[in-house]
């Protein structure tokens, strides 16, 4: 008998003898631990105070299967603090049915398990979390990947089997890099490997084979959380398909080059007066593309043409500066050395003064004061003798 009080004594579950009038009978002095009432507090009035308003029905209907004999295996209630909060106990308990009915007592033990009971109601609301990022992770429309340091995907949303035709079991399959164009690896790979070094977040376009062999334009932000873990961590990288938009891009920008050397052409025109005559009127703002234009213009103007005078009329250039005439005297060089000789026509006094100041031999340009005078004169030779003489 002394063993069985030394045992109730230092127990570290909750021991309970209860009465059949809702009293404790007995306690062990670890409910005075756990709850905080002293002994004497618990034995003073009916237990089911003790028990939490929402879970005393049920524990009233548990002693009362007991009382008809029943065994509880396993019941969880609620059990007040003397600082006010509950704990949570899970019971086990029985009534010795051989004694009077007026003497039975019920005899039970109780574990806290208050923080197995809590840590589920913690979860709960992570779980769920966790349930909808997956369903959103599946349903997404854009590309959703995971990308770990060995260069490998480790997650890869169904949007890509939808779009480029791999199953996500494919492009985790091999690495990442393989997928990619061959003439944006080297900075693909880059981007990747910034992110991996403490760059956090990045956005760049490349393009990604598709299953039939042809390629996607893909316009991804990629992240690296900086906290996790080093040895672990992962790029978290999203895409979506901007292909369209990159042929439109490709269209406008061909667009755009054929009107610009549409333009370049209607800006530098190369006019046929005779068959040995033709006229380039200079127009609007001379710059290093544009002399290297009029030069080009002239050069391949006369071999096609065979022509052997050119009127280079200036009248219409907004500014004649020292490029610009240096310019014009190398045109005229060049097209000497083609056998063809050039008339510049439309000299303001800033440029007359200007290619005297430059002190460059002028011999190889004969000069005329309008377009029309110049014309004239290169007809007048080509009438006369039938082919230009010197002017």
């Amino acid at each position: 008998m002394l063993s069985h009080e030394k045992m109730f004594q230092a127990s570290a579950g909750l021991l309970a003898a209860v009465d059949t009038n809702g009293h404790f009978r007995a306690l062990n002095p670890t409910w005075e631990r756990i709850l905080g009432w002293s002994l004497d507090e618990l034995k003073s009035r009916p237990f089911i105070e003790f028990v939490h308003p929402s879970d005393r029905e049920i524990t009233l209907a548990e002693v009362a299967r007991l009382l008809q004999g029943d065994t509880v295996e396993r019941f969880d209630n609620r059990y007040l603090c003397k600082d006010g909060s509950y704990r949570w106990l899970a019971w086990t308990a029985r009534v010795d049915t051989g004694d009077e009915p007026s003497e039975q007592l019920i005899y039970a033990s109780a574990i806290d398990v208050t923080s197995d009971r809590e840590r589920p109601s913690q979860l709960d609301p992570t779980l769920q979390d966790a349930k909808v990022y997956e369903k959103l992770f599946r349903v997404s429309v854009g590309l959703l990947v995971t990308l770990n340091s060995n260069g490998y995907f480790l997650h890869a949303n169904p949007a890509w089997g939808r779009l480029l035709g791999w199953s996500p079991d494919e492009m985790t399959a091999k690495p990442f890099i393989e997928f990619v164009h061959p003439d944006d690896r080297e900075a693909t790979a880059a981007e990747a490997a910034a992110l991996f070094e403490g760059k956090m977040t990045i956005r760049f376009d490349n393009r990604y084979q598709c299953k039939d062999g042809t390629y996607k334009w893909l316009a991804w932000t990629a992240y690296l959380d900086p906290n996790e873990d080093e040895a672990t961590r992962l790029v978290y990288g999203t895409a979506h398909d901007v292909t369209p938009y990159k042929e439109l891009l490709g269209e406008f920008e061909r667009t755009l080059a054929r009107l610009r050397d549409t333009m370049e052409a209607m800006s530098t025109p190369f006019i046929p007066i005779t068959e040995r005559i033709v006229v380039m009127p200079l127009v609007g703002q001379m710059d290093t593309d544009r002399i290297h234009q009029v030069m080009t213009v002239a050069l391949e103007g006369v071999q096609s043409t065979h022509a052997q005078v050119v009127i280079l009329d200036v009248t219409g250039l907004r500014d004649l500066d020292t490029l610009v005439a240096r310019a014009l005297l190398d045109t005229a060089k060049a097209l000497q050395l083609l056998g063809t000789k050039t008339i510049l026509t439309g000299i303001r006094p800033s440029l007359a003064q200007t290619l005297v100041g430059l002190g460059l031999d002028l011999g190889s340009i004969i000069t005329k004061g309008t377009l029309q005078s110049a014309i004239a004169s290169a007809l007048k030779n080509e009438v006369s003798s039938g082919k230009p003489k010197p002017f």
